[in-house]
C-alpha cells in the first residue's frame, strides 16, 4: 500500500523503495524489486509541456545506450499531466520502457515533486512554502533511502548533451544495493 507523503517538508526522509511503480503497460511493480541494483532516476515531466517534448528523445537515447551497454539504469517517471489518459498516451508514443509512479497515487507524485522542488509553473501553487528549484523537464538521481545525488534541469538538456552516455559512468556510483 502506498503511504500519503503530500504536502510534507521537502528534505523529510521518503525512500522510493516502499512504493508501487508501473510499467509502461501499466503493470504493479514493487519499487524495491524493480529498482535493485540500477541507477535510479526521477524524470519530473509532462505531455503538455514543449521543453519535455524537447528533452524526451535525449532521455530516450541514454537509456538505450544504457540498455545495450548493459548499464543498470532506470528512469522513472513523475508526470505532471493533467490526467491519466494524457500520461498513458505520452508513455505510449514518446518515452522508453520505463516505469512511473501511477497517475492514481497523487500523494506520492505530489511528494517527489515537494521532496526534491521539481514541479510545473502551472503547478506551483499547489505547492505553497516548497522552493521550486527546477520546472518541468527535470531528472534527479537519487538512493535508495531518496537521497538526492544528481539535480538537473534539462530545460535544455545541456549537460547530457555535452558529456553524452559517459554521464552513465558519473552516476554509477549511485546505483542501489543488488542485493
Amino acid at each position: 500500500p502506498t503511504r500519503s507523503y503530500a504536502r510534507q517538508i521537502p528534505g523529510v526522509y521518503m525512500s522510493l523503495a516502499g512504493i508501487t511503480l508501473e510499467t509502461k503497460e501499466g503493470t504493479k511493480v514493487p519499487a524495491a524489486e524493480a529498482l535493485r541494483g540500477k541507477i535510479v532516476v526521477l524524470f519530473f515531466s509532462s505531455e503538455w509541456c514543449p521543453a519535455c517534448k524537447l528533452f524526451v528523445p535525449t532521455l530516450h537515447t541514454l537509456h538505450e545506450v544504457a540498455r545495450e551497454n548493459e548499464v543498470p539504469f532506470e528512469v522513472v517517471y513523475v508526470s505532471s499531466d493533467r490526467d491519466a489518459e494524457q500520461k498513458a498516451r505520452y508513455m505510449a508514443k514518446s518515452h522508453g520502457d520505463w516505469l512511473s509512479v501511477p497517475f492514481e497515487d497523487t500523494a506520492t507524485r505530489d511528494a517527489l515533486k515537494a521532496k526534491y522542488g521539481c514541479f510545473a509553473g502551472a503547478e506551483a501553487a499547489g505547492f505553497p512554502g516548497v522552493a521550486r528549484r527546477a520546472g518541468i523537464p527535470s531528472l534527479v538521481v537519487v538512493g535508495e533511502g531518496g537521497e538526492e545525488h544528481v539535480h538537473m534541469d534539462c530545460d535544455p538538456a545541456t549537460e547530457i548533451d555535452r558529456k553524452g552516455d559517459a554521464i552513465l559512468d558519473e552516476w554509477a556510483q549511485f546505483a542501489w544495493q543488488a542485493a
